[in-house]
C-alpha cells in the first residue's frame, strides 16, 4: 500500500508574497506529527510532502500526487491552512478517486462537522493519530469495515458518525523516532534571532500541557500530559547529532518545564551522553528557580523561551496564565543573568485588552532584559475557552480562516479597531527592536561571519515592520 502524507499550502497559491515574518515562522521547523505518523508504518511505502517549506502550490502538489499514486493520502489540518486543505482534496478526488483521503490534526479534531460539507475527505483521525492512522491504514488495504475502529470521524449518508474515542498512549516511548529523512530536512532554518549552531533541528519531549490559559488550543491532546521518558530524549538527541549532524536542537513542547523534577532528571541524562549539542526549550515562570536553570545552562541549553502573554497582572488573571509579573520579573533576570538569552513571548489583542493593557504590555517588553520576542495577536480558535466567552467582550472582524494567522487582527475588543491592533503589533517589534541596548544584546554575541548573514536577515525583518507601520500611518 503506497501512503503519502501531506503538509498542504498555507495559501491559496503559494508562500510567496506573504513577507518575511511568515517565513521564519512557518519555514523553521519539520512537521513532525507527520514524521511519527510516517514512522509507525514502517512495513508500507510512505512518502511525505510539506508543501509549506516547499513552496508549493494545489497544482505542484498534485503534479506530485500524480507521479506516487498512492493508495491512501493524509492531510493534516490546522485553520489557517484548511481551505487550501480542503481545495487540494477536492482536486486529488478529480484525477484519483478510488483513493481514500484521510483529514487529522488540529482543526479537524475542533470540527469534525467539516466532513458533512467536504465529502472529497474520506474520513478523519480525531484526536492522537499514530495508532488510529495505522489501524485505518490496515483496515483499508484489506477491504474490512473501519466503523469500530476508535478516534475517527465520516460522513454515513448526509450524517457525521463518530466512533468511540482513542485512549491516549500512557507509554509515548513505545513510537520510533519521527521519520526525518523523509522531509527536506536541509530547508528547514530557524529563524535569525534562534539561530546559534547550524543544523538546528526540532524535537518534542512530551505532549500535551496541564496548564488552563484560555487562549490554548488543546483539542489533539487536552488537558493530559505524558512526557517521554529522559533516555529516550536523549537517545533521539544521539540519534540527530549522528543522523543529521545536529549541532543545535529546539525543544518544540507546549512547556518543557511543567516540574523541576522531570527538568533535572533529563538534565542530568544530556550530561552523562557527553553530546556536542546545544538545545533550547520553553519554560514557565512558576516553576523555575536559579539553581535549575544554572543546571540546564551547563548542560548545553542557551536559551529559554517565556509565555509571558501580557504586561498586567489583571489580563494575565484574565487569560488564567497562573504567572504574575513579579515572576515573570525573576526568571528573566535570572535567565539573563546566567546568559541563556531569554525569549519572551507576548499576545496582543486579549478579549479583556485595552489601548493602555497592551501599551503597558509593550512598556513591560521594553523593561525586561530580553534578548528577543515573539508577538501575536489573539486568535480564538473554536473549542478554545475563550471561543465560548468572546462575545461578551467584542466581535470577530473576519470568519475568513486563511485570515486565521495569529498575525492578522480576527477578534476585535470592545474599545479596541482592527486598525489600533495591526498598529500596536507592528509598534510592538519596533519600540522592542529598536533600542541601543538590544542592538548591544546582539552584537556582542556575533562571533563570526555566519553571524553577521543572520543579523543582515533580521534587518530585514525590521525593515519590512518598519515599511508596513509607516504605511499605516501615512
Amino acid at each position: 500500500m503506497k501512503i503519502t502524507i501531506i503538509n498542504p499550502p498555507l495559501c491559496r497559491t503559494t508562500m510567496q508574497g506573504i513577507g518575511p515574518v511568515a517565513e521564519n515562522l512557518f519555514y523553521n521547523s519539520a512537521p513532525l506529527g507527520l514524521c511519527y505518523l510516517a514512522s509507525v508504518l514502517d512495513e508500507h511505502e510512505v512518502n511525505i510532502i510539506d508543501a509549506v517549506v516547499e513552496k508549493l502550490s494545489i497544482e505542484k502538489v498534485i503534479k506530485r500526487i500524480k507521479g506516487l499514486s498512492p493508495g491512501i493520502i493524509g492531510i493534516t489540518t490546522f485553520t489557517v491552512s484548511s481551505y487550501s486543505c480542503y481545495a487540494l482534496a477536492k482536486e486529488i478526488k478529480n484525477i484519483l478517486p478510488w483513493t481514500k483521503i484521510i483529514a487529522g490534526g488540529p482543526h479537524i479534531t475542533s470540527n469534525p462537522d467539516d466532513l458533512l460539507e467536504h465529502k472529497e475527505i474520506d474520513m478523519a483521525v480525531i484526536g492522537e493519530g499514530e495508532m488510529t492512522f495505522k489501524e485505518l491504514v490496515g483496515a483499508i488495504e484489506k477491504g474490512n469495515d473501519v466503523s469500530g475502529i476508535k478516534g475517527i470521524a465520516y460522513n454515513l449518508n448526509g450524517k457525521l458518525f463518530l466512533t468511540s474515542p482513542r485512549e491516549f498512549m500512557p507509554n509515548l516511548d513505545i513510537l520510533p523516532f519521527p521519520a526525518r529523512h523523509l522531509v527536506p530536512i536541509h530547508l528547514y532554518k530557524p529563524q535569525p534571532n534562534d539561530q546559534r549552531r547550524l543544523p538546528k533541528l526540532s524535537m518534542i519531549t512530551s505532549r500535551g500541557c496541564p496548564y488552563p490559559c484560555i487562549f490554548c488550543d488543546k483539542n489533539v491532546f487536552k488537558n493530559t500530559y505524558r512526557s517521554f521518558s529522559a533516555k529516550y530524549i536523549v537517545n533521539e538527541m544521539s540519534h540527530l547529532v549522528r543522523q543529521f549532524n545536529a549541532k543545535d536542537i529546539a525543544f518544540v513542547d507546549s512547556t518543557f518545564t511543567p516540574n523541576k523534577e522531570r527538568v533535572y532528571e533529563i538534565v542530568r541524562e544530556i550530561k552523562n551522553s557527553n553530546l556536542d549539542v546545544t538545545w533550547t526549550c520553553s519554560v514557565r515562570a512558576d516553576v523555575l528557580d536559579r539553581p535549575l536553570l544554572k543546571e540546564m545552562r551547563d548542560s548545553g541549553c542557551w536559551r529559554v523561551r517565556l509565555g509571558i502573554e501580557s504586561g498586567d497582572d489583571e489580563i494575565l488573571k484574565f487569560i488564567k496564565k497562573g504567572v504574575t509579573k513579579s515572576q515573570l520579573i525573576k526568571v528573566t533576570n535570572w535567565a539573563y543573568e546566567l546568559d541563556l538569552e531569554p525569549k519572551g513571548f507576548f499576545i496582543i489583542g486579549h478579549l479583556a485588552d485595552t489601548k493602555k493593557t497592551i501599551e503597558d504590555t509593550i512598556n513591560f517588553a521594553c523593561s525586561l532584559p530580553l534578548k528577543d520576542i515573539t508577538v501575536q495577536v489573539n486568535t480564538p480558535l473554536r473549542n478554545t475557552p475563550q471561543y465560548h466567552i468572546m462575545e461578551r467582550y467584542g466581535k470577530l472582524a473576519t470568519k475568513d480562516l486563511s485570515s486565521y494567522s495569529f498575525w492578522e487582527p480576527v477578534f476585535i475588543p470592545d474599545g479596541l479597531t482592527y486598525r489600533t491592533i495591526s498598529y500596536y503589533y507592528k509598534k510592538f517589534y519596533l519600540n522592542f527592536y529598536l533600542r541601543p541596548k538590544i542592538w548591544y544584546r546582539h552584537i556582542k554575541k556575533i562571533r563570526c561571519y555566519s553571524d553577521i548573514i543572520k543579523y543582515l536577515k533580521g534587518v530585514r525583518i525590521l525593515a519590512f515592520f518598519f515599511i508596513s507601520w509607516l504605511k499605516k500611518i501615512f
